[in-house]
């Protein structure tokens, strides 16, 4: 059966132009990935420049017991976004808010100690923070509303010290070993509520997901990301799966692909997924190990594109329902019917 070994973090991801690259159960003070030497075509450019093409993202992913959803970070130096996108999973009605923030030197910090991503904007207010040393990661937003939409305010917060709480280092090849891509994947326990129009629509305890990533990017980039999160028989089942064409050469080594069960992870074999009717209908996603047999089926979707300039932004986020089959590193199968999750598809062209 497919395993992946999970070792302990290095102090510093990059070291003398070269990355440590490898799958870490805990995380390096810093997701910092600059420094690679020669990482384009092998030219050796000064770090000052190689660093402008390093691209940040940010996702903070929730379920609680009436809604599901996510909060979106994209920093891309000249410009960033922002969107918050939710569901109430009874009425199956989506909230959709965005917004682009002008240039500053970073949006998203690189510090895994203590940090704080924020959109500051008054009728745009979103912000996820975290203060490992006073056991705490959150989130929180203060939306406005318009004639589609409604106004809304939202916070969850997570001790670390929840029997929940995970930190996960993946440091792979992107695609190659010259330059390389670093995700911060933490799972945890949360208490929040969210308010729609003034009215506190819900209010209760749930399970989160942050994810954040740095890497060298390509002049065309294209990502898709799977999560799933919620309660088998009483324990929580949290996944991602990834594909991307900034994948690994050798994919089943170096992926971000992870199952955890009550706490315990499995390394998770690279995957395909196909959407044979197009992308709002059924989707199949499996490997090569027997290890994932799963089914999605989208109850929304959202899509935003924009150009600007010579850049082009799409973003379709969805919310379903998966079925199928995952098995973890001991063979124990974790069966998901009608179980929730989000399927995020990006695409970049600058």
């Amino acid at each position: 059966m497919y395993s992946r070994k999970f070792s302990t973090p290095p102090d510093t991801i990059i070291k003398k132009g070269k990355a440590k690259f490898g799958t870490y159960k805990g995380i390096s003070q810093k997701l910092d990935i600059k420094g690679m030497r020669a990482p384009y075509a092998g030219i050796p450019l000064p770090t000052f420049i190689s660093r402008w093409r390093i691209k940040s993202r940010l996702i903070y992913l929730f379920n609680t017991d009436k809604f599901i959803g996510m909060t979106e970070f994209f920093d891309l130096k000249v410009f960033g976004t922002v969107q918050v996108v939710f569901w109430n999973k009874e009425t199956e009605k989506k909230y959709t808010y965005f917004c682009f923030m002008g240039p500053r030197k970073r949006i998203i910090p690189v510090n895994t100690t203590a940090g704080t991503c924020v959109s500051s904007r008054k009728s745009r207010y979103v912000k996820v923070f975290w203060g490992r040393n006073h056991e705490h990661l959150a989130m929180k937003f203060s939306v406005k509303g318009d004639a589609n939409r409604p106004d809304a305010q939202g916070s969850f917060f997570s001790p670390a010290e929840s029997k929940n709480h995970t930190d996960y280092l993946f440091v792979n090849p992107s695609p190659a070993s010259s330059r390389c891509s670093a995700t911060w994947f933490s799972t945890m326990d949360i208490q929040g509520k969210i308010n729609i129009s003034g009215k506190e629509e819900d209010s209760s305890k749930g399970i989160a997901a942050l994810a954040v990533n740095r890497t060298y990017i390509k002049f065309h980039s294209i990502s898709t990301h799977v999560w799933g999160m919620g309660k088998i028989k009483d324990k929580n089942v949290i996944f991602q799966l990834r594909s991307s064409n900034l994948d690994a050469a050798d994919q089943d080594r170096y992926n971000e692909n992870i199952l955890i069960v009550d706490g315990k992870e499995t390394g998770l074999p690279s995957v395909v997924m196909t959407h044979p009717f197009g992308i709002n209908k059924s989707w199949i996603i499996q490997d090569t190990e027997s290890m994932v047999d799963l089914t999605f089926e989208p109850v929304s979707v959202n899509t935003r594109a924009r150009n600007i300039i010579a850049m082009r932004t799409s973003y379709t986020t969805i919310y379903g329902n998966f079925t199928g089959v995952l098995l973890d590193s001991e063979g124990n199968k974790t069966n998901l019917k009608n179980f929730p999750g989000i399927i995020n598809r990006n695409l970049l062209r600058l």
